[in-house]
């Protein structure tokens, strides 16, 4: 099973491309994900992914869609973001570097690439019904025929991501908004990205909101309208699904006893983990493990 590694503030870890060559394109399977899921994460590059079968849903802050087989999306540098699928999802992908089409030096990248990369536009869904977003389509959906042969020639790489890149840079010029608002988002991130360190440090043990509120000194309140924002979910929602998603884990991978389970996630009363296990994932935790 694939799996995001991450640091403890959810940053991947994984290097993307080459020093010389800042980009890299993948094709990844959910069924080849633990729960069928891409966990949150957030990178420095910029990344855009292509639903060739199957449908995907895309969580990022308080927003999920569903992008079905020939729709794709652009998600901004450190956006954090999660993939899940009721079915399953296969995505061709590229994370790139924001210096990749132009270095940071230059005119090039300070008129067209930093605007992007420093406004509040976190996402752009790219969908067939519109002319503009169709002809980004076309050339990433060259692009990543273009990579997925060995031997490709990097110079038509560059070319097919700057085609992209001018037509989203053109296009979404409208929507980019003062730095000042993305200096706003980025504290919430950051917070949130503290908060969830504190609970996955501190899931075994009784956790309350004040107790993931005061990691950064903020009212309970603030906690979840920064969780709700970022990531579509309340602190003590994230709590639950971080322990179940756990336990769901263990049942598969260990033949220890549901009690046993149950107390290592947090929960000391096995009645009260067994409900809220069915509730969160439609199963018992035996017939979970028996499947």
């Amino acid at each position: 099973m694939q799996k995001i590694l991450t640091t403890d503030d959810l940053r991947e870890t994984k290097q993307h491309g080459q020093p010389d060559f800042q980009i890299q394109y993948y094709l990844d399977d959910t069924r080849e994900f633990f729960n069928s899921q891409v966990d949150w994460h957030w990178h420095n590059e910029f990344e855009i992914v292509l639903v060739s079968d199957g449908s995907v849903d895309f969580h990022i802050g308080q927003h999920t869609f569903t992008l079905n087989a020939g729709e794709a999306i652009f998600i901004n540098s450190r956006v954090l973001h999660q993939f899940t699928t009721r079915t399953y999802g296969v995505m061709p992908n590229i994370v790139f570097s924001p210096e990749f089409i132009a270095p940071a030096q230059t005119g090039i990248y300070q008129k067209y690439i930093a605007p992007v990369e420093k406004s509040a536009l976190e996402y752009l869904v790219l969908r067939k019904d519109c002319v503009w977003q169709a002809q980004i389509l076309g050339a990433v959906t060259a692009l990543f025929r273009l990579m997925s042969e060995e031997g490709y020639n990097e110079l038509q790489v560059r070319n097919l991501l700057s085609e992209a890149w001018l037509i989203l840079e053109e296009q979404t010029r409208p929507l980019l908004t003062e730095n000042e608002r993305k200096a706003d988002i980025n504290f919430s991130h950051n917070s949130v990205m503290v908060m969830m360190q504190y609970i996955q440090a501190h899931y075994r043990e009784p956790v309350s909101l004040d107790d993931i509120a005061s990691t950064v000194s903020i009212s309970k309140n603030t906690a979840i309208r920064y969780f709700n924002a970022t990531i579509g979910m309340s602190p003590v929602d994230y709590l639950i699904s971080f322990r179940i998603n756990l336990a769901c884990r263990l049942l598969k991978e260990t033949s220890d006893k549901i009690a046993r389970i149950a107390a290592s996630v947090g929960y000391e009363n096995t009645g009260y983990f067994c409900r809220l296990f069915k509730k969160q994932t439609g199963r018992s935790p035996g017939e979970f493990r028996r499947l």
